[in-house]
């Protein structure tokens, strides 16, 4: 699949002093698209400065245009970025992500999409995401896999922090990790074994779950919703797209309504209550239609939202890792958002909840 796309030898420094006239006639020799005309005809505006990526939208008029994707410093540590370009393109042959156009050393440009970011309190629009997950993980499995792949990344990340893969010890100087030295990785090493023992155990509740493609990072601000196309929802950023259950999804969602305003969100708060969820899952159910045959057909949504409680360890403990990483590989990043802070307060939030998930298998 990937070879369909062109490639283009060169990387971009964000750092570049003139960054966004090097990208703007990038985008104008390279892609010969009918709306391109000249220089002088496109715009071009940063839509982020982030870690794992910098996003640069350009486009000829509003609603036509590209998004310039160049990868954050060391990012490639913790995204597969093969796998999220595959992603892309599988999931663009069912409507459901934008096209690849073209790819480069450091990053790829895709279609850009129309829309604005969902607030996490808008719970009318929250109600059209259950739909739009819903559909989203009725595409079929981009392979014949069918083991989620939770704890394989949960393990990655751990790998990485415990020494055990030696490659961001590589690139990092040894002293950045004594913001780190109170953690005991070999106990979050030891809980990640446990889990995939619980998810693994023949029978249980967690290896009859249904596995789908997932999106993992199902934050309000991933989904658009369009005004001028009354209802439409686009997912977008696909970076940690895996096999995983459908509920991982759904239940990462709601502990994402704190969102991301501090290092220390009001999860216990913001965590929508039992009705709200309820309500939420009829809709998404409505419109699942993997979910025919399916094990969980057989459960109430109330069984459904006591497993689904039991998720947010995990879930937990998969964000306050990818955050102590984010952290190490790009320390600069801590001038605008203290990641390590952040970290410690997920793994907090994992550990108030980690006996939930530790007994949901009996």
């Amino acid at each position: 699949m990937l070879s369909s796309i062109s490639h283009e030898n060169i990387n971009f420094d964000p750092n570049e002093q003139d960054i966004e006239s090097i990208v703007l006639n990038f985008v104008s020799n390279s892609l010969k698209q009918n709306w391109i005309k000249s220089n002088s005809s496109l715009t071009i505006k940063k839509l982020t400065d982030g870690l794992s990526n910098i996003l640069f939208a350009v486009y000829s008029h509003e609603n036509n245009g590209v998004v310039v994707k160049i990868y954050g410093k060391n990012s490639d540590l913790i995204v597969d970025r093969q796998a999220e370009i595959r992603y892309m393109i599988y999931l663009a042959q069912f409507h459901t992500s934008p096209s690849i156009l073209l790819t480069f050393n450091n990053g790829f440009i895709y279609e850009y999409l129309s829309g604005s970011p969902i607030s996490n309190d808008d719970e009318k629009k929250s109600l059209l995401i259950a739909r739009k997950l819903a559909e989203f993980h009725s595409i079929p499995l981009i392979d014949k896999q069918v083991k989620g792949q939770l704890v394989e990344k949960l393990r990655h990340y751990i790998n990485l922090l415990n020494g055990t893969n030696e490659e961001l010890y590589k690139r990092i100087k040894l002293s950045l990790s004594s913001y780190l030295n109170d953690i005991s990785w070999l106990k979050i090493t030891e809980d990640i074994n446990k889990i995939e023992e619980i998810i693994d155990k023949k029978n249980s509740k967690w290896s009859n779950l249904t596995i789908v493609v997932c999106h993992n990072d199902t934050q309000c601000l991933n989904f658009l919703y369009d005004e001028k196309k009354t209802n439409k929802i686009s997912l977008i950023d696909f970076e940690h797209c895996s096999r995983n259950f459908w509920l991982f999804d759904v239940f990462n969602h709601f502990i994402e309504y704190a969102g991301l305003d501090n290092e220390e969100p009001d999860y216990d708060n913001k965590y929508p209550k039992r009705n709200k969820q309820k309500q939420w899952l009829e809709i998404y159910l409505s419109n699942a239609l993997f979910l025919n045959d399916k094990f969980e057909k057989q459960m109430s949504i109330d069984e459904l939202c006591d497993l689904c409680d039991c998720l947010r360890a995990p879930i937990h403990l998969y964000w306050s890792l990818w955050s102590f990483l984010e952290a190490l590989l790009n320390h600069q990043s801590m001038d605008k958002f203290d990641y390590v802070k952040y970290g410690r307060y997920r793994l907090k939030q994992y550990e108030k909840y980690k006996q939930d998930f530790f007994s949901s298998v009996n």
